[in-house]
Parts: structure tokens; sequence; C-alpha cells
């Protein structure tokens, strides 16, 4: 061989060293952030193994989606549920013991929190039901403009998002993990709640058991309605379907196909073959108002949602019923679609960033398809109220008005879909096998950007000198003074920069 072959192949081999080194060195220091933070967040910051979102550094206050009790845990993500999801895709990643524990002592605090009807409320309060009354109580003469669905104490559990849903699904990892029993009456208390919350048409209410108990503005308490929003139908369906494949659930199949045909029942008639977030029980099934800023109508995000339901369902059965009427919803959303000449009257990071996105309302008059725009008064929940029109100014901005809708890529799909063979598609549903398959090893999608080096040595710093990856406080402002007069502080301790940061890690691991 010759000399300078000899040497360039030298130099590589030794690059190649260098550069597996370097790699196993921030691997090295990845796992020991990730276990710095671990720790913390475990010792320091929960509480009976639960977690809430935000903690000021000294822990003087604390939030959940609202200022909350140093005695309460959140359930809504990213709480208690996402931490514990978290811990055990960490456990994955690692093998250390010390995040399945974690991963136990969430679960152990998701149930017993857990309500006598299977589901769960927004949040767990350790102090008892009278400390949570309280709570309700400081919510509402504490805020400006309290979140709707935290004004009042119903009494039973939500399907809102996703709280129920991913506590339910901790317990069905933590038992399939190594077949604990300790998790299966809960876990089985949770599928019961699912089930018997359906409605006989296929949906579900936002909360159960039912509660008819806080009408507003004139409009019947709208928690009773069969809910799209936020995830309810498609998050419910996505669990039985777990619960069938992983458990061999066999009574989920008639939930699921009675939630499959649901969707098609729902879809209004041309010119408006769309869906509401929540619609009416009645036989007409009619899209309902809700908060007072989600007016009657038909809604443009959650029509995208049920299109791409729809085509899944149709990769599950090979029934054709599922796509029929794709197409009118697609015509619909063009019809509502906001010229980009007009994309000016709002805020520019909401406009499409694609080409082949659209910009529409995020609500239209049923009968009318004309835009319904949001807005509020001056004053607070007392003195103040929502309304709407179709003025397109002043509009409030913890709710859009507009949403981004990628039509072109739904289109795209379902081109694909209707061009592919059906046996070719369901080849792989879970509803067409007998066999039990496993969980996917990981949960969180959340992430902190791609684990990269770069980006991975970032986070990593970012703990050189605390102990917690900070953040700030989403949504809170001025506006929402809380229970205190103190000033709010300008960086937390945040659930939801620990998840984000370690779930980057994680992947940097896992590759």
């Amino acid at each position: 061989m010759k000399p300078k072959l000899i040497l360039c192949i030298a130099t590589v081999v030794v690059c190649m060293s260098l550069s597996a080194q370097k790699k196993s060195d921030l691997s090295g220091e990845a796992s020991a952030a990730m276990k710095k933070a671990t720790v913390f967040m475990v010792e320091n910051v929960s509480y009976k193994g639960g977690f809430l979102w935000n903690y000021a550094p000294d822990f003087s206050r604390m939030w959940g989606e609202l200022e909350a009790k140093p005695t309460m845990i959140w359930v809504e993500a990213p709480g208690t549920p996402a931490m514990g999801h978290l811990f055990l895709d960490a456990y994955h990643a690692t093998g250390d013991e010390y995040y399945y524990r974690a991963a136990e002592a969430a679960a152990r605090a998701l149930m017993w929190g857990q309500l006598p009807c299977g589901g769960w409320n927004y949040m767990i309060d350790f102090g008892g039901e009278a400390s949570l009354k309280d709570w309700y109580k400081r919510v509402y003469d504490g805020y400006k403009w309290p979140a709707y669905e935290h004004q009042y104490y119903y009494g039973n559990a939500t399907f809102d998002d996703g709280g129920t849903i991913m506590a339910a699904e901790l317990l069905l990892r933590m038992y399939l993990e190594q077949y604990d029993p300790a998790y299966k009456p809960a876990l089985d208390k949770a599928i019961d709640f699912v089930l018997e919350s359906q409605y006989p048409v296929g949906g579900w209410p936002q909360r159960y058991p039912l509660r008819y108990d806080h009408p507003e503005n004139g409009y019947p308490d709208y928690s009773s309605y069969i809910t799209i929003n936020d995830g309810v139908h498609t998050d419910n369906i996505n669990f039985l379907i777990k619960c069938y494949r992983m458990l061999g659930e066999q009574r989920a199949l008639e939930s699921i196909a009675r939630a499959m045909d649901c969707i098609i029942a729902l879809q209004g008639g041309k010119p408006q073959a769309g869906w509401g977030l929540q619609h009416e029980t009645g036989i007409d099934l009619l899209p309902a108002g809700a908060r007072p800023f989600e007016p009657v109508g038909y809604a443009s995000h959650g029509t995208a949602e049920m299109i791409e339901n729809l085509m899944y369902y149709y990769q599950l059965t090979g029934n054709a019923k599922y796509m029929a009427r794709i197409p009118d919803a697609f015509a619909f959303l063009e019809s509502i679609a906001i010229p980009e000449s007009e994309w000016s009257d709002f805020e520019k990071r909401r406009h499409p960033q694609r080409e082949g996105q659209i910009l529409c309302p995020t609500f239209v008059e049923k009968g009318t398809n004309k835009g319904l725009y949001l807005h509020r008064t001056d004053g607070d929940i007392r003195t103040g109220h929502y309304y709407v029109d179709d003025n397109r100014s002043h509009l409030i901005t913890h709710y859009s008005s507009v949403r981004t809708i990628d039509l072109a890529r739904l289109k795209e799909e379902y081109r694909r879909l209707m061009s592919t063979p059906v046996e070719e598609l369901t080849k792989n549903s879970p509803l067409k096998s007998a066999t039990l398959t496993e969980y996917p090893k990981y949960y969180s999608k959340w992430n902190n950007g791609l684990p990269t080096g770069e980006n991975v040595r970032n986070i990593v710093d970012a703990l050189k000198n605390k102990p917690y990856w900070a953040g700030t406080l989403p949504g809170v402002s001025d506006e929402y003074v809380g229970f205190g007069p103190d000033r709010l502080p300008d960086e937390v301790i945040s659930s939801w920069s620990y998840i984000r940061n370690m779930t980057t890690l994680i992947n940097y691991l896992k590759n």
C-alpha cells in the first residue's frame, strides 16, 4: 500500500475516532443533565408524585392553567400525566430505575385523584373537596377573566384537553410495562368511564356524569353537548383502539364503530359540509355553542381535524363511506377561505406560511357562512361580556378568530388514499388483527428542536448554573392577576420546559 494512502486512511480513522469520542462525551453529558433536572423536579418540585405547570423559583406561588394551591397537582398537560409519560420515556432511553420510580409516583398520584366515575377533573387537590371548592371561589374572585372551564365546581370528570385520556394512557402504559396488577383496577375503571359516557349516536360529552348546572348568556350548559373541541372525539377513539390492540378489550370494538360513524352523522349538508366544535344531542345533531367566545357555527379547524379522522377510519376499515363526503368538506373550506388580500386584517403570525395553506375564520355562521369574529367588552367577568360579529378589528387575543388550514396536504392525502388499493391500506389495521401488540416505547412528541449536537449542547449548558430549565408564564399577564398582588416572576420552574428539553435529549440518546 502506498504511503500517501496509508496516511489518508490513518487520518480518516483518527477523525472518526475523535468524532465518536466527542459524541460519546456529549451523550454522557446529556444523560447527566437529564438526571440532574429530573432529581430536582422529583425531589424539590413534585407534590405527592404529581406536578403543576409552573412554579416561582422560591415556590411562593405556583400555577396550573391558573394559579394553584400548594396542595394541588394538574391533570391537563403539561401536568402529572405528561410528566409520568416523560419519565417512562426516559426510563426506556436510559434503563435508569430512578425514572421508573418517578413514573410510578405520578401514576399513584393520579390514582388517588381518580373520581368515583372513573375519570379525572382538570386538577387534583390533596387538600380535599372543601379546599378544591375554595379554589374555585378564589379563581372567580381573583381573576378578571378566569378560564370559563374553571369558574364552576362541577364535581364530575372532563375529557377536555385530553386530561382524562392522558391519565388513563399512563395507567395503561404502567400496567403493560411490567403487568403490575396494582394498576389494573384503576385502568379498568377508566375504560369503563369512556365506554359508559358515550352517547348512543357515538359521540361523547365534554364532562360526565352529565351536568346542566351552569347556563351562560341564555344558552344551556354546553358541557353535555357532543364534543369535538380539543381532541375529545379523536383522543377517545384512539384510546379505545389501544385498549383493543394492547389489552384485547373486545367490548371496545362496538364503541369504536359507533364513534367513527358519529362523525359521518355530524357532518353538515352542502354548502356547509363541515363540523362544529360541539353538536346538540337532538335528532338533527346541529352545531352548538360553548364558551361565550365559541359561538354556534361551523368550525374550520374542527372540520380539518374530522377530515383527517375520516381518512384514518378508511385506513382502519377499508369502508368507502368514510371517504364519500370528504370532497364536500373540501368545498366548504374553500368557500370560507379569506382572500390573501385581506390577510392583513389579522395578526401576521396567524397567516399561512406554505403554499397550499388557506386562512379561514375559526367560526362561520350557520346558514350563511359569514365569518364570526370574537370580541370582549371592557370590565371583567362580572361587569363585561364576550360577543361575536363580522368586525375584524379589536379581536380577543387569547383565542384566535382565524385558523390556518393546510388544505393542499389534506387533498394530497385524500388522492393518495383513493389511488391505493384498499387491501394495501388496511393490511396493518389494528382493527383487523386479533394479535396483541406492545405499547410504543416512547410517548412524548413535545420537544425543544431537533436532537442535533448544537441543540443538545445548548440544552445541557442551560443547566450549568441552575438545576432546572427555566420558562415563563404563558398566557398570564396583568389581566390575569391571580390570587395575589405580587409581581409575577420573570422566570419560572417550568414542567413544559422540562418535558420539551428532556424529549430532545431522549431523542439524541435514542439515535
